[in-house]
């Protein structure tokens, strides 16, 4: 008898234990594939270019960027269902995790979110560009020509850089060293992203969606990216600088990258060769602390 009234009086703490913890899983799968392409890069920059910082402020930067970017998620993957269902099942909505009415609810309350941590940071000026550019990229379906994909996408990686080392830095207006780092993330991204489409060719031919890894033939496509990505390595090398040891290491990560997209032309190995291009970016990203280092030996 008492072990059952135990167990009754335990029994609405776990449901809602329960709950909290199935609506976080569900927000982590919504964002699971944009950790390392995303918050990677953008955490490597924003800890560069804001220097030292606490922990709530690194917490607020963090919530700040996962807010937008699960804002993006949500629409586009309502906007991409069709798609999702048939390369990428696994993914909240086509797995009947959450239905498409909640998930537009919750695509609402992102935003809203957003804009209201925005103004407490100062940051509604990131929060309008970026909002308008994802809406550009969903709602008006810009995502599918690559001129513009490109062009957004990098406009909502300067905007995630840009509001994550405000956060870091206290709040503190971006000097301009730090407009430069992110002008040429920007740059870098636009004329690069197009490496994460190659694993995605079967879901985007299914919904018509015109990509460079689509329009272009194969062998230019990819060898195109691996000169880009060395043409940048160079670029970046000589712009900031850095020791023999790390500028080995960008050329070193090109070149995996590079190898597996033009030797293998599988999706499976798309994917490999797409992590090494995450790990190459993350690198690129960190490059501003050599700059910082020798101010702070001056």
């Amino acid at each position: 008898m008492v072990v059952k009234v135990f167990n009754e009086a335990l029994a609405a703490p776990r449901a809602m234990a329960s709950t909290v913890l199935g609506g976080l899983y569900t927000g982590y799968l919504f964002s699971k594939s944009d950790i390392v392409p995303i918050l990677g890069p953008a955490l490597s920059m924003s800890m560069v270019l804001a220097g030292p910082t606490d922990l709530v402020a690194f917490l607020e930067g963090f919530v700040w960027t996962e807010l937008h970017l699960m804002a993006f998620e949500t629409k586009n993957q309502i906007v991409g269902l069709d798609e999702d269902k048939l390369a990428k099942p696994h993914r909240p909505i086509p797995s009947g995790r959450i239905t498409p009415e909640s998930t537009q609810t919750l695509y609402i309350c992102l935003v809203i979110a957003s804009f209201i941590m925005s103004a407490r940071h100062g940051l509604l000026t990131p929060s309008l560009i970026y909002f308008a550019a994802i809406f550009a990229y969903n709602e008006f379906g810009l995502a599918r020509n690559w001129v513009m994909k490109s062009a957004l996408s990098a406009i909502g990686y300067i905007c995630y850089c840009w509001g994550m080392s405000v956060c870091f830095d206290h709040d503190r207006p971006l000097s301009h060293l730090s407009w430069m780092a992110l002008v040429m993330t920007g740059a870098i991204f636009a004329t690069t992203g197009q490496a994460q489409d190659f694993r995605d060719r079967e879901g985007d031919a299914a919904i018509g969606r015109k990509t460079l890894a689509l329009i272009l033939p194969q062998g230019v496509g990819r060898w195109s990216l691996g000169a880009l990505l060395f043409a940048w390595t160079t670029g970046l090398v000589y712009f900031w600088l850095p020791p023999a040891g790390f500028s080995l290491l960008l050329y070193v990560l090109a070149t995996v990258s590079t190898y597996l997209f033009v030797t293998d032309y599988t999706e499976e190995s798309d994917r490999r060769a797409y992590w090494w291009y995450n790990m190459w970016l993350i690198s690129c990203h960190a490059l501003p602390i050599f700059h910082r280092l020798r101010g702070a030996a001056m």
